[in-house]
């Protein structure tokens, strides 16, 4: 049966037909294109004609968060939700399928598709790896699998998006075999996609991404936030969620103006700062309250940029008397003693910086625009204000050295912070600095897709890193290594869950070094 033929089976208009059939061909010229200034519809090229006007159709479209990594925590899928919320907004039927508790995947994404009988399917790739050196785990081939699943128990056509598909939206797209996909936000450009295919639409879509299309995709960019609905969650089991992970997920603004060498959140979201309303932020959090969530993480890059809306959002929190705690990113340089007092009446329990390095020499080479001195004056404020922090550290960074190495621990002595969350090398990803760099220093080809982990580690420690971080970890047992599993595990997750601990597993490592006396570091 081919594709025409079995799109009647689910009902759809004949010129809705007609257009699924012409975007699903690799024989058709482009019908599709990317980028703001092109058309989407150049002609319905079966017929020779556009799709003439007609009433909106309104379409049944599945949604699969096919996630399932659950260390340190199974995230609850926000994009998945905010999504939802648009499409529903826009009068489209949607059933959302969250493959992170599911027993059997296949089982799930088939009762799903029997179920509804969707027209579209969609699939939001959350990340596409562990981004953990030497243990490091791909995703892709379990997402392959999800859309070989789909494939076989439906015909309709597949759409994939995310912010992991944003990084390497044309390879991704090629590798499982989608039909096409959404670059960057899709809440309103995927939409647009679905009005399009319904004949309803013929706009540009920004960010749409087909096969084997040679050019590359601006990700698409929604610049008024408060223009979306609130996230819908009603699909979702944000219990299962509270009681195996401890935490909901909330966001208050996107874009990242800064320039750190491998962040890919400026890829992502864009260089511009866009802000959410802190009154519709506040509204979210009490919907979790009233859904018995207790606990929340902020999902932002950066909560504290710029300092003035945080402090809304933090004075719409105590205003309302939202009973929540949550943590969240911060930026040391913007971290003052008066947010940080906002922050701790309006629930916010403990504070995560992107550290990186100790050293000045490696925090420029980063890009960082920051100084172990603005990380010792954030700790400080955050510690004496009562709030937990975690320094996240990239070992073996651009420049590093035994010497810089050094300094990074001794700054983490110095300051004593809950939690140290080491990671050895730093994952490479096309369009950043440090992918430019690895390429310069011939540690990968200018062909690579990057869709395998691949990994930047300074050659001057390449060979002693790992064995220093051990070591490290061994002295202090607040130390967190997820490449190396050291004190993260499902076995330690399920002990701390067990006891009633919610949240990030990160503040409560104050356990851990309590219950376990450092060992003592040897003289030299």
């Amino acid at each position: 049966m081919g594709a025409l033929e079995r799109f009647k089976v689910q009902g759809l208009s004949v010129a809705s037909r007609k257009f699924i059939e012409s975007f699903l061909s690799q024989k058709t010229k482009s019908l599709l294109t990317a980028g703001p200034s092109c058309a989407i519809f150049r002609e319905n090229l079966r017929g020779g004609v556009t799709p003439p006007p007609r009433p909106f159709i309104f379409m049944r479209v599945l949604l699969i968060s096919p996630n399932i990594e659950t260390l340190p925590d199974p995230v609850a899928p926000l994009g998945v939700a905010f999504l939802s919320a648009a499409l529903k907004s826009a009068g489209h039927e949607v059933h959302c399928l969250d493959l992170c508790f599911a027993e059997e995947f296949g089982t799930a994404v088939g009762k799903s598709v029997s179920d509804f009988s969707p027209e579209i399917i969609a699939l939001s790739l959350r990340n596409i790896d562990n981004v953990a050196y030497p243990k490091s785990v791909s995703y892709l081939p379990f997402y392959k699998g999800v859309v070989e699943c789909c494939r076989h128990v439906s015909a309709a056509p597949i759409f994939l998006g995310g912010s992991g598909f944003t990084l390497m939206p044309g390879p991704i797209l090629n590798l499982l075999q989608a039909d096409a996909g959404i670059a960057g936000e899709g809440e309103e450009a995927f939409s647009r996609v679905l009005a399009a295919i319904a004949g309803n639409s013929s706009s540009p879509i920004e960010g749409l991404v087909r096969k084997d299309q040679e050019h590359s995709v601006a990700p698409a960019c929604i610049q008024n936030l408060d223009s979306l609905p609130s996230p819908d969650w009603d699909g979702l089991d944000l219990g299962q969620y509270f009681r195996r992970g401890g935490m909901g997920n909330l966001q208050t603004r996107r874009g990242c103006p800064f320039s750190c060498v491998y962040c890919t959140y400026p890829l992502i979201e864009g260089k511009a700062v866009r802000l959410r309303s802190a009154q519709k932020v506040a509204a979210e959090a009490e919907f979790l309250v009233q859904k018995g969530i207790e606990n929340a993480f902020i999902v932002d890059n950066i909560f504290n940029f710029p300092e003035t809306h945080a402090r809304e959002v933090c004075q719409a929190f105590i205003e309302r008397k939202i009973a929540l705690r949550w943590s969240c990113y911060v930026h040391p340089t913007y971290f003052s003693r008066p947010l940080a007092e906002d922050m701790k009446r309006a629930g916010c329990t403990g504070i995560e910086l992107g550290t990186d390095s100790g050293s000045p020499a490696v925090l420029v080479k980063l890009g960082k625009n920051f100084t172990p001195e603005d990380i010792r004056r954030a700790t400080r404020i955050a510690q004496e204000e009562g709030l937990e922090v975690c320094h996240s550290l990239a070992l073996g960074a651009p420049g590093e050295t035994e010497e810089t190495l050094e300094e990074t621990f001794r700054l983490m002595e110095q300051i004593s912070p809950t939690a140290v969350i080491a990671m050895v090398g730093l994952r490479i990803f096309p369009g950043t600095g440090l992918a430019y760099l690895a390429e310069a220093e011939g540690i990968i080809p200018s062909s690579s897709t990057l869709l395998d982990p691949v990994f930047y580690i300074s050659p001057a420690v390449k060979d002693r890193v790992v064995e220093m971080a051990k070591r490290r970890a061994a002295l202090h047992p607040n130390w967190i290594l997820p490449g190396l599993s050291i004190n993260v595990s499902l076995r330690i997750q399920s002990k701390l869950r067990k006891i009633g601990v919610k949240g990030p597993l990160w503040e409560h490592m104050k356990i851990m070094r309590e219950r376990r006396p450092a060992k003592r570091e040897p003289h030299a």
